[in-house]
């Protein structure tokens, strides 16, 4: 519980393969959730030069938002929404939340020991990207979190990161 959404059924673990499509893994909500979604996509790099050219993504964070629910999750998140809702300003939103969420797990990271991430911006789209998004070729599955609030799939998470050094 936070922010006063209650989650409605226990968080959901499943390592699940990578689907690649033409070299980058596949990005379809469809395959998450029977509703209309936010997506919002990250990747992370070792340093800047790959994360400027976009090249030898070391991992990639996925989120997935039920569009109806989105609203709830963001305040719940902390994020300030705005009174007109429209879609340009919630995909902004979950862009915000997504890149919030790879921070996290970059700073977490760093905290361990692991040399610090470079995490590029955001894309965000409805429903699926579908050129995909850039991971490390030597991952073959994700992580795939799932959230339910209101008695139904509100929040789907993929994460994938292949060995990264220590500092």
């Amino acid at each position: 519980m936070k922010g006063g959404l209650i989650s409605s059924k226990p968080l959901e673990v499943v390592a699940k393969p990578i689907e690649e499509y033409e070299g980058h893994m596949r990005v379809n909500s469809t395959e998450k959730m029977d509703v209309v979604a936010f997506v919002g996509a990250t990747n992370f790099y070792l340093n800047k030069t790959d994360h400027q050219a976009r090249k030898n993504a070391k991992g990639a964070l996925v989120i997935y938002m039920d569009i109806e629910v989105a609203d709830k999750l963001f305040k719940a998140a902390g994020l300030q929404v705005p009174y007109d809702e429209d879609d340009e300003s919630m995909m902004g939103l979950c862009g915000s939340l997504c890149q919030s969420i790879a921070d996290a797990l970059r700073d977490g990271l760093a905290a361990q020991g692991y040399n610090p991430l470079e995490v590029s911006t955001p894309d965000v789209y409805r429903n699926s990207i579908s050129g995909g998004i850039e991971f490390s070729k030597e991952q073959e599955e994700k992580q795939e979190l799932s959230f339910y609030f209101l008695k139904h799939k509100a929040l789907v998470i993929d994460w994938t990161l292949s060995p990264i050094p220590k500092k």
